[in-house]
């Protein structure tokens, strides 16, 4: 959780309405970088106002400019209280239920996105409420938002406890922030999705680093068959994430004694060590696909209509909806969990004697005593596994009822399939935590010495080992989050190094 302090430590950012990725937004967005658009997005702001005032002077309907909004979408807002609907409709959105509440990276995140979405004219908001947003997402600290109320047609409610803070803003009463249709514009977007997801796939991308490295490490502990892994046996496929799954890991046991002849144990080892690749490579490959969806919508127009300054007019539509995201992530979720299956099945079979050569458990030779499963740590895997799988359901096709007397019938739900990832992805760290050191505390019983091992889990291997209770099983009661945060700082100081 970031703070809400009004230092700006990140590089400026221009926002354009066509290249904002999410890297680059959730970078910003905890940083704090300043941003700014250009001044081709200033003229395009200026021109889609005047078609949206157009409309509004004419009296002709306009949805969510002359008229109301969704059930109440054939009832007219007379042009004297046009400002007073508008603000209404934002309080009247913006109902609390309690609970949780966004971190605020991804509250300024959302500000972003709503700046780079404007910045392409097509919403027909002002340039001086564009403005406000843009000193807001400068110089202010964001507010308290709800993380409830969206079913992923736009996350309406959030987005309206956000337009209700910027309209009470002297600067907003001085420019006579909402006109019309600036409120429809500032809730009828899924910023709170894009810039949730946004952050949670940057964190899939370390966690799928997280689960190489560890089926690397299992690898060594178990003292696997390489071949599958190997060059050759990728280049019987075409299949890209396996490849690139496959040269990750060759890459980590890098100088490993491993590869020598003689040092596998078996001539072929359990499934879930020699389909690992292709698994955690389809994994790759949908996760490569999902940034992709990430990075077009967060630089696309949702807010409902929009403006044709072609033809002087606006054009209503359900760019909304987010199945497509959601279905980006269904995909994920599933993935990942049948990842933390395969992780679960290895450090079970490290423990087994008939698979492992080891005694069981790594307990001590003829006594109740020691071992990892002594401290339980199978049972805390096979917990968090089952609940990343029960979290992997599809949200997709769950029902959303009948909103707003019948219009709304249908929802994408993408920020509850987000949600869900992000609880699974919670778990696949601590999963894949215990798999490794499942597989350290194998290295010491196996007596490997730790010149033995691929040059990039040395470092792992020599301050978990450390930290593990080897001998001492029960005489304190023993934590994982110590490992968890060794592997983290190591992890990204090597990332660090390599930029």
């Amino acid at each position: 959780m970031f703070d809400n302090s009004d230092v700006s430590s990140g590089d400026p950012i221009v926002l354009d309405g066509v290249s904002l990725t999410c890297a680059q937004l959730v970078t910003a967005a905890h940083q704090k970088s300043k941003v700014a658009i250009t001044e081709e997005g200033r003229d395009r702001i200026i021109h889609g106002r005047k078609v949206v005032e157009s409309v509004a002077a004419s009296g002709a309907p306009g949805y969510g400019i002359t008229t109301g909004v969704g059930s109440q979408k054939d009832f007219a807002v007379a042009a004297e209280n046009v400002q007073d609907y508008n603000r209404r409709l934002a309080r009247a959105h913006s109902t609390h239920i309690g609970g949780a509440v966004l971190p605020k990276s991804r509250v300024r995140a959302a500000l972003i996105i709503l700046v780079n979405e404007f910045s392409l004219g097509l919403s027909g908001v002002s340039e001086p409420l564009v403005q406000l947003i843009t000193d807001q997402i400068n110089e202010a600290a964001m507010p308290e938002v709800s993380s409830y109320g969206t079913v992923g047609a736009a996350d309406l409610i959030p987005m309206s406890q956000i337009a209700n803070w910027l309209q009470n803003m002297p600067q907003a009463q001085k420019f006579g922030i909402p006109g019309p249709k600036e409120t429809l514009s500032l809730i009828n977007t899924n910023a709170i999705t894009l810039a949730t997801g946004a952050e949670v796939l940057m964190e899939a991308r370390d966690v799928l680093d997280l689960a190489n490295l560890s089926l690397a490490f299992s690898l060594e502990a178990f003292r696997g068959n390489l071949d599958s892994v190997s060059e050759k046996v990728n280049l019987a496929h075409r299949r890209g994430g396996q490849a690139k799954v496959s040269a990750d890991i060759r890459g980590l046991l890098h100088n490993s004694k491993l590869w020598d002849d003689g040092q596998a144990r078996r001539i072929q080892d359990p499934l879930s060590f020699r389909c690992a690749s292709q698994i955690q490579g389809a994994l790759s490959e949908l996760l490569d696909r999902a940034v992709e969806v990430w990075d077009q919508e967060l630089n696309s127009v949702t807010d409902n209509p929009i403006v044709d300054a072609a033809e002087q007019c606006v054009r209503s539509h359900g760019n909304m909806d987010s199945t497509r995201m959601t279905l980006a992530i269904d995909g994920l979720r599933q993935a990942f969990a049948k990842t933390l299956d395969i992780s679960g099945e290895r450090l079970h079979k490290q423990q087994w004697t008939e698979f492992s050569g080891l005694p069981t458990g790594f307990a001590d030779a003829n006594s109740p005593l020691g071992g990892v499963q002594f401290l339980n740590l199978g049972h805390l895997a096979a917990s968090l596994i089952t609940s990343a799988k029960i979290w992997a359901a599809p949200s997709l096709l769950l029902s959303v009822g009948q909103l707003a007397d019948g219009v709304e019938d249908t929802a994408g739900l993408a920020f509850h399939s987000v949600a869900d990832f992000e609880r699974i992805l919670e778990a696949a760290r601590l999963v894949l935590s215990i798999e490794i050191l499942v597989s350290v505390w194998a290295i010491n019983k196996r007596g490997l010495p730790t010149s033995d091992l691929g040059e990039s889990l040395r470092e792992y291997t020599d301050q978990i080992t450390s930290l593990l209770p080897i001998g001492k099983e029960g005489l304190d009661v023993f934590s994982i989050e110590p490992i968890v945060d060794v592997i983290r700082s190591i992890s990204q100081s090597r990332v660090a190094n390599l930029v």
